[in-house]
């Protein structure tokens, strides 16, 4: 069971660490609404999307269905898990030819960019003001558009910084005081790579995640009224140079840009990276691979910067405008983020509620012996500062595109630092 388990962490991490790519189809309008109807007076069936949960999750969702199923009569659920490659377009399709499932399981950005379509129902709505409140504010506006929220939080998952406490103790580094800041964690960085020719660090810079950096070091990346980019500032032309700089003396890989979390975990795992800025998960994955790097693991909070706020990619449940039966679609996505579901999935696999009162049981307040259960605890104390930092703007797609080529020009020598964020800016300008 624990092999399995471990191989499906992989794939949920995947999903909530890379943004869904390409641009929008067209989506059609669907059937018009029927709130929880059957039909001939017969069941009422909801159909539910997840994303790569079987069969590693059966019993849990099962028993989620049943419990639903027995305290509303006549409500049957049919579950439908997705595999990652696939969500995608399986969902546009389904939504394009009217038949879309009645709660999807959907990451931050592919759930605004559905709402920017007006595919999905408003939950600052649907949702009653007592239930809203028991979600953690920030996380709870985390898929807001142009005011409002359309999907409700599910599950979150914080990093954390993994590191080799005998790679510390052959660059002269205490392990007993990992960095806590952004700017320690690059000096330790360098002098690991200076004295041990190991890599310290692979940053969270590949792509569009280099966003996530800019608004972690307090830097927005669009005026307050959302009409213009602003992330050519001489503050984030620093960040950007920084980061550059460090890739060109040879501080962090390549594999960095083109393997993000996945490579950064293996290069850990085989005793080839020192430090590892990572979802709680991964953990369990180091110590499958390696028990001998894992036995020499210890977890620190993840390094704030500036802005004192940590990227938690938060999965969240949607409830498409055109399903038929939207009023029991959304208790029932209630059902499955409460406080006591919530808490059941956290005590199987390291992730974390987004209800305040799940997130606050005494479960996440041990901090354990072992490197997944103090990465759980760090976790936890963490949420305080979490925030899904997708960047929640008209046509993403598009200008998601444009700024992950303006990166790959400065990281590739394309293009100056200055001038790949300028560049962006006026293309994303053009568009908002």
């Amino acid at each position: 069971m624990r092999r399995r388990i471990l191989l499906v962490l992989c794939l949920i991490l995947t999903l909530l660490a890379a943004p869904v790519a390409g641009p929008l189809t067209w989506l059609g309008a669907g059937p018009s609404t029927r709130l929880g109807t059957g039909l001939a007076g017969g069941p009422l069936f909801l159909e539910f999307w997840t994303i790569s949960l079987q069969p590693f999750f059966n019993d849990y969702i099962n028993n989620l269905i049943t419990r639903y199923e027995v305290a509303h009569p006549g409500v049957k659920v049919r579950w439908v898990d997705v595999q990652i490659h696939a969500i995608e377009q399986k969902l546009l399709a389904a939504v394009a030819g009217g038949v879309p499932p009645d709660v999807v399981n959907l990451n931050t950005e592919f759930a605004v960019r559905l709402a920017e379509q007006g595919a999905l129902a408003d939950m600052d709505t649907a949702v009653s003001a007592a239930d809203r409140a028991k979600y953690f504010e920030g996380l709870w506006a985390s898929t807001r558009f142009k005011g409002r929220t359309y999907g409700i939080p599910w599950y979150v998952t914080p990093s954390v910084l993994a590191y080799n406490t005998e790679i510390f103790k052959k660059a002269g580094l205490d392990p007993a005081k990992p960095p806590a800041t952004e700017d320690a964690m690059i000096d330790a960085a360098r002098r690991i790579k200076d004295r041990t020719k190991i890599y310290g660090f692979m940053p969270n810079v590949d792509g569009v995640r280099m966003m996530h950096r800019f608004r972690e070091a307090g830097l927005p990346l669009v005026s307050p009224d959302g009409k213009r980019a602003v992330f050519n500032s001489p503050a984030h032309v620093k960040v950007l140079e920084t980061y550059v700089a460090l890739l060109k003396k040879d501080y962090f890989p390549e594999d960095a840009l083109r393997r993000g979390y996945l490579g950064a975990t293996e290069r850990y795992s085989a005793g080839r990276l020192a430090m590892l800025i990572t979802g709680p998960q991964f953990l369990l994955r180091v110590r499958k691979d390696n028990p001998q790097v894992y036995a020499k693991t210890d977890v620190a909070p993840y390094p704030l910067d500036r802005g004192s706020v940590v990227h938690a990619p938060l999965m969240n449940l949607a409830v498409p405008k055109s399903g038929r039966n939207q009023g029991e679609a959304v208790r029932f996505a209630l059902h499955v983020t409460s406080d006591e579901s919530q808490l059941a999935f956290g005590k199987l696999v390291v992730i974390f509620p987004s209800t305040r009162k799940a997130a606050g049981d005494p479960f996440f307040a041990r901090p354990g012996s072992t490197p997944e259960e103090k990465a759980r605890y760090i976790g936890a104390q963490s949420l305080r500062y979490a925030r899904d930092l997708t960047v929640v703007v008209p046509r993403s797609g598009d200008l998601f595109r444009v700024f992950r080529e303006a990166m790959e020009g400065a990281f590739f020598g394309k293009m100056g630092p200055k001038d790949a964020l300028e560049w962006a800016v006026r293309e994303w300008n053009a568009r908002l």
